[in-house]
């Protein structure tokens, strides 16, 4: 969600140099879509990077059994503490036992239930401290039951964990550990989730949806679950959307407020328990903004007072009873209020100055005033002052304070050093420089810029103290350059600095040229990661780290091009197969062609036995050695262009088969690590070399 009217009120804006930067201080499951709020950058920043902000430190309380106060422990709290996270966030999400913070880098940071993937880092371990994430120059991190969905300032949305009712939008019900891109969507402006279900409000004002649809709470006029986006029916000039547990509240540009989906206790407003699959008004307005509980339902309208309505059995509507109320009615007590906040049972209130009021279900301690007593009516809670955003899941909860000095980064990291260039294996060269350092990052983004170009052959990232290498591979033997390096802390970007030498690319003698080596010491920078495909720092050949993938039923896999067009191509590789289940064959690598066809592969089975395939024309052929599992293995797999090509595949060296196959016309510019099908599998990569010339 991007910032709200009474944070830019607040100095948390500023003007620079005619510029406007704004500062994102958020809630989970709620977007405000301001038009005019586009992330501008200025001096050096980074293109395409958030604009940096002063942040803060949040707070949580209640329930913490899988870490979700995030502070490194599993011990409740009935008052807030901080969260283990640096005073950089700058917007919080919380789900059912999971949470997110994005950081003023653009950065996310994940704790809590990882049972599903919700954490987003790789693993099914819960993480009781935040860890961060991979993605990078996020503008807005959502939550909702057991998923993430986060929106990128390229106008791209990527989702994680719980996928199972369509709820990820990737067109599968597969779970995933690690955020992955949702095809077709790249003018997002706000991302939401609901519990099972996620949405996608867009730059014309109109919204998508997809995942869970059981009581029509996607909006389309249907019941029908949808694995991948689908239209939000007769509603437009959304400018906020908040999701629940099977319900959805929305607020149009001219105040009104309206809702979708489940209403078995009333949450939508209507004066009935009547589920809606396509959107029905609540309220004429003005409202100032809207917030949906796991079964109730709040608005703060633009005179300062709170309207609730839904399920009331455990006093989250604060209004003194615990009566249901299928028609919005007045909160007591409460003026001069600017934002709303919710859990699953609890409700929050603040004013401008930041004070908060709270009401609901206690029973963990969740409303943070020091009790475990439900409140059917508002109570203050001391020692909270200066907060901007409430939000929890079931029975905690996360505050995050307003910053207390707005001191936004604007220093770059300083000009990398000069890079060495050396070449001394065919058509590669390989850099080394001193790594920059900075003000505030402990990470760094390095770009390499070639023969004085604009364009970036590549970048990698590293730290603030020794070394950054870089190999440049694919160059035309004999051939001469030098090498420049840039330096990012993700908000500034540093000057260039100085050329390499002049250095000539070793080869010409009929050794193979290198188009791409990767032994994953840098991660997988430069892959396309799809799946469950991850990086394991406890294993590698001969030294960690490695890629791994453990999945069962579902895909995971990794893809990385090169430049250049041989036609022959060599893939050599080390693999450690633990284990392969089930009838299908498990696909360890693929070569593909310019077009991303599958053109030639090497497969194992349960019983180890190796194949060949020809996918062009879908032949396989079987090889007569079995690959060993449980230790790393040494595979090379070769193919030649042509409608009567070959493919050849060797083991440590020993030659297993070569065979005359259709391998198609357009050349071999991609490798594929792992299966893009479901399979049950555990492997790993390593040591990847891939070469021009069988």
């Amino acid at each position: 969600m991007l910032a709200r009217a009474e944070e830019r009120r607040a100095g948390l804006a500023e003007t620079k140099g005619g510029a406007m930067r704004e500062r994102r201080m958020t809630r989970r499951t709620s977007a405000t879509v301001v038009a005019a709020m586009v992330m501008v950058a200025i001096g050096a920043t980074a293109p395409g990077a958030p604009v940096a902000a002063a942040g803060s430190q949040p707070q949580a309380t209640g329930l913490n059994a899988d870490g979700q106060l995030g502070n490194g422990s599993t011990t409740n709290r009935t008052t807030p503490g901080l969260v283990s996270l640096p005073a950089t966030i700058v917007q919080i999400a919380g789900g059912r036992e999971h949470a997110y913070a994005l950081d003023d880098a653009g950065r996310i940071w994940a704790w809590g239930d990882n049972s599903r993937g919700a954490v987003g880092d790789g693993t099914a371990a819960d993480r009781p401290t935040p860890v961060r994430l991979a993605l990078t120059n996020v503008a807005e991190v959502e939550a909702g039951h057991y998923h993430g969905i986060a929106r990128r300032t390229d106008g791209t949305v990527w989702t994680w964990g719980y996928g199972a009712l369509g709820q990820l939008g990737l067109g599968t019900t597969n779970n995933r550990s690690a955020p992955v891109q949702v095809p077709g969507i790249t003018d997002a402006v706000a991302v939401v989730g609901g519990r099972d279900m996620s949405y996608v409000v867009r730059a014309d004002g109109t919204m998508v949806s997809f995942g869970l649809n059981s009581f029509g709470e996607l909006g389309d006029g249907t019941t029908t679950r949808r694995l991948s986006p689908v239209p939000v029916q007769n509603l437009t000039g959304i400018v906020e959307v908040s999701g629940g547990r099977n319900h959805v509240l929305v607020r149009r540009s001219d105040g009104s407020v309206w809702a979708i989906g489940a209403n078995d206790y009333g949450q939508l407003g209507i004066g009935s328990t009547t589920s809606r699959s396509l959107p029905v008004q609540v309220l004429a307005g003005p409202a100032l903004h809207v917030d949906a509980g796991a079964e109730h339902s709040l608005a703060v309208l633009t005179d300062g007072t709170v309207r609730s309505w839904g399920r009331g059995s455990r006093g989250q509507l604060g209004v003194g009873t615990t009566v249901t109320r299928t028609s919005p009615v007045v909160v007591p007590g409460l003026s001069g209020i600017v934002e709303i906040g919710d859990g699953r049972d609890q409700s929050f209130a603040m004013n401008a100055a930041g004070d908060v009021w709270a009401w609901g279900h206690n029973d963990l301690g969740q409303l943070g005033d020091g009790s475990t007593t439900n409140r059917t009516s508002p109570v203050r809670i001391t020692g909270l002052s200066g907060i901007v955003a409430a939000q929890g899941g079931r029975a905690m909860t996360i505050f995050l304070p307003r910053p207390s000095t707005v001191d936004p980064d604007v220093t770059p990291p300083a000009v990398p050093g000069t890079p060495t260039a050396t070449s001394s294996v065919s058509g590669r060269v390989d850099l080394s420089w001193t790594a920059s350092t900075d003000d505030r990052a402990t990470q760094i983004t390095y770009t390499v810029f070639r023969d004085g170009g604009t364009t970036p052959i590549g970048s990698v990232v590293g730290g603030t103290a020794g070394a950054i290498g870089f190999a440049d591979v694919g160059r035309t033997p004999g051939a001469v350059h030098t090498y420049v390096v840039r330096a990012s802390d993700g908000t500034n970007t540093s000057g260039p600095s100085a050329a390499s030498a002049p250095v000539t690319v070793a080869g010409g003698g009929g050794e193979p040229v290198v188009l791409l080596a990767d032994d994953f010491t840098a991660g997988l920078l430069g892959w396309t990661v799809n799946g469950a495909l991850t990086l394991d720092g406890a294993a590698g050949s001969p030294t960690a780290p490695s890629a791994r993938v453990a999945v069962t039923s579902a895909a995971g896999d990794a893809r990385r091009g090169w430049g250049g067009a041989p036609p022959s191509v060599c893939a050599a590789f080390d693999v450690r197969v633990t284990s392969v289940a089930g009838t299908a064959r498990y696909s360890l690598v693929k070569l593909r062609n310019g077009a991303g066809a599958s053109v030639a592969r090497v497969e194992v089975n349960s019983q180890r036995q190796l194949s060949v395939r020809a996918d062009v024309p879908g032949t396989r052929f079987t090889v007569g050695a079995q690959l060993p599992f449980g230790s790393w293995q040494r595979l090379t797999l070769c193919a030649t262009n042509g409608a009567s090509g070959t493919i050849t595949l060797a083991l440590g060296g020993t030659p297993l088969g070569a065979w005359t196959a259709n391998v198609g016309t357009q050349p071999i510019t991609q490798i594929q690590l792992g299966d893009n099908d479901p399979r049950t599998a555990t492997v790993n990569w390593d040591s990847l070399s891939v070469t021009a010339g069988a």
